[in-house]
This record gives C-alpha cells, structure tokens and sequence, in this order.
C-alpha cells in the first residue's frame, strides 16, 4: 500500500519519524515547501496471500483467519 502524506514544513520530519515507527518505507520525499507543505510517500508492504482482495473474499465467504 502506497499513502502520500502531505504536511506542513515544519511537521515534515515528525510525521515522517511517525510513519517509519509504525514500519512503512518512506520513497520520493520532497523536503521543499509548495504552498507551504511538503510530502513524502509512505509505503506497507502487504503479502500477496494477505492482500486486500483475499481479506474481502474471506470476509464475504465467512472465513476467519
């Protein structure tokens, strides 16, 4: 799963230490301000047996993980 997360400046490195804590990779930061935000992309890894499509057939089929 792939987020972009657009903050303020000054929150940038926070939110960013933030994200890393919870254990997504952080791709194509952009430590410049336009408009006063800046953004990164934060990324999950999800495994394919475990992806999002699977959890939604299991859940419409009634199987519990």
């Amino acid at each position: 799963m792939r987020i972009r997360v657009t903050t303020r400046a000054d929150l940038f490195e926070k939110r960013k230490q933030q994200y890393i804590e919870r254990g997504y990779r952080i791709e194509d930061e952009r430590p410049i301000r336009v408009n006063g935000f800046c953004s990164f992309i934060a990324v999950s890894e999800i495994p394919d047996s475990d992806g999002v499509g699977d959890l939604v057939a299991q859940a419409l089929n009634g199987i519990a993980k």
